[in-house]
């Protein structure tokens, strides 16, 4: 593939936490350990590699290039497309299996997605596949 043919996109994913309490930061495994009771320093190497398996339906890689090549083929040039990954998650596991496209504006330089269209687009597909 040349690099005329190359497509660049870029994804940006939402989390929405189930927690409502504060966010607390990670802790840095490189920073040094608080002194123990006594004042002495304990050394403690904690390092957990968090790793997430994401599962990603060929539906889905199909809507977004459909949509981004639509739009570029309508407006002349590559243009910014937004939309909604629609799947589920079972502990460290997310399975991806569709997505649609959104309507935004920009405003000010910030990306303002079309609540009411959202809400329609998502109550259609609980409809359809609740």
């Amino acid at each position: 593939m040349s690099s005329a043919d190359r497509i660049d996109f870029e994804m940006e994913v939402e989390v929405e936490s189930a927690s409502s309490g504060p966010a607390v930061d990670p802790p840095n495994p490189t920073s040094p350990a608080p002194p123990a009771p006594g004042g002495k320093n304990v050394v403690v190497t904690t390092a957990t590699t968090g790793s997430v398996t994401v599962s990603l339906h060929p539906l889905v890689i199909m809507n977004v290039s459909e949509h981004w090549t639509r739009l570029r083929a309508q407006e002349g040039s590559p243009q910014t497309v937004v939309g909604a990954l629609i799947g589920k998650q079972k502990g460290r596991n997310i399975e991806v299996m569709n997505s649609f496209e959104l309507v935004f504006s920009v405003i000010d330089g910030d990306i303002i997605i079309d609540r009411d269209y959202y809400n329609m687009k998502e109550e259609q597909f609980r409809q359809v596949f609740s």
